[in-house]
């Protein structure tokens, strides 16, 4: 019998952050090469395709990651056939790929003349890119449905490897944005043929019917969290667009959110790790200890994100310069928005993991639902400058989800 190489939560979540570590230093060197090479006036354009590609794709295909990741799991320890979960996902995530491709399609001069500022290509390329993704967030289902985190945090890194090799020989040979929209495009097709999953348990039974639509309504409240903090999170260069600035305020603006984003691209794997510890502590010990964990937790989070801020004061404007290039210039006022958008954005992923251990994962989904219209009033009632309306309006909407976070884990808790 074959025997699938399984690994515990504890051995997964730490090749998962050490992987993610590894990942996200590559994606920064990709970052930094790109805006090095193609300076202010031709980074902009690569920024908009980052982030339009990566606010679509988690968009589009978290929900099949987490329906395979849950399913999966839960057949394979009860012994029962978990391959009708992994068809169901596919013929689902082929339906919804093929719809995506249609209506991009059908809007690409929308998209060309809105959010690529005339670069028809690049609404192709953002096209390819999110289909590509597809399959590599199909293959991310299946490690962690099998708990074979070794080999996702293997895929994870042999796709920024990809990026960042591509996109140098690329870039060294003079096809300038091209050539890094064409490394986007093909990076996660290299993850998922770098590594492949490892042989599973046959199954000792055959189980229920399995319907992926109603299977993927258990996670429809954390999806909702996780789109509108895309939004949030990945959102702001895109509205830098929209709201009519050039090219180059696009590469100054995305270089400065990149930049500030480490520590959170970093911190955000652990913080969503806490989840198990807490639902295990809040089952096992009770709700006064779940209670303490979660003030130390969140304790410790708002200081790494007061750091953050305060680091970002002095330092900020020297190190956009030095990842991005000389012609780089940053406002220290847009840069400390920034740092403090990223804080803000730790504290409410720590946030959710509390209203998700105690199942108010609605309430979590409604109080980031809740953080678009005062960001949309923002975005309106400033007379900022583009980049820093845009950073006010993301850094005022994240504050106002923390706050309705925060209220609606202690209103709740007050009528338990």
């Amino acid at each position: 019998m074959l025997k699938t190489r399984q690994q515990g939560v504890g051995a997964g979540s730490a090749y998962m952050i050490v992987s993610l570590g590894i990942s996200g230093v590559l994606t920064y060197a990709f970052q930094s090469f790109a805006a090095h090479t193609l300076g202010k006036s031709g980074y902009g354009p690569l920024a908009l395709l980052w982030s339009a590609t990566f606010l679509t794709v988690q968009v589009l295909w978290i929900a099949g990651t987490q329906t395979l990741g849950r399913y999966v799991s839960e057949r394979a320890a009860r012994g029962e056939d978990w391959r009708p979960v992994v068809a169901s996902v596919r013929r689902w995530q082929a339906g919804l790929a093929a719809a995506f491709v249609i209506l991009a399609a059908a809007a690409s001069p929308i998209l060309t003349e809105r959010v690529f500022q005339g670069h028809a290509w690049l609404s192709w390329a953002f096209i390819a890119a999110v289909v590509a993704y597809a399959p590599e967030y199909f293959r991310r289902g299946i490690f962690n449905g099998h708990r074979q985190f070794s080999r996702l945090g293997a895929q994870l890194v042999s796709e920024q490897t990809g990026r960042l090799v591509i996109a140098v020989v690329l870039l060294a040979a003079g096809m300038g944005v091209f050539g890094a929209a064409v490394a986007i495009v093909l990076a996660p097709i290299i993850g998922v043929l770098a590594v492949r999953p490892t042989p599973a348990d046959p199954p000792q039974k055959e189980g229920e019917p399995f319907s992926a639509g109603r299977a993927a309504r258990f996670a429809a409240p954390v999806l909702v969290c996780m789109a509108v903090a895309q939004a949030f999170a990945n959102g702001g260069v895109i509205l830098v667009s929209l709201l009519g600035g050039t090219l180059p305020q696009v590469s100054v603006f995305a270089a400065a959110l990149i930049l500030t984003r480490i520590p959170q691209y970093v911190l955000s794997p652990a913080v969503e790790s806490l989840l198990p510890h807490a639902s295990r502590i809040l089952a096992s010990e009770g709700r006064a200890a779940f209670e303490r964990f979660v003030g130390r937790a969140l304790g410790l989070v708002a200081l790494v994100g007061l750091l953050m801020v305060a680091g970002t004061w002095p330092l900020g404007q020297w190190a956009v310069r030095l990842f991005a290039g000389s012609d780089f210039h940053a406002s220290r006022g847009l840069l400390v928005m920034l740092a403090a958008l990223a804080a803000f954005y730790l504290i409410c992923d720590m946030l959710n993991q509390a209203l998700f251990a105690r199942g108010l994962a609605r309430l979590a989904a409604l109080a980031w639902v809740l953080g678009l219209p005062v960001a949309g009033a923002s975005l309106a009632l400033s007379g900022a400058g583009v980049m820093s309306r845009v950073a006010l309006a993301l850094l005022a909407g994240m504050v106002a989800v923390s706050l309705f976070q925060v209220a609606f884990y202690l209103l709740s808790g007050s009528r338990e």
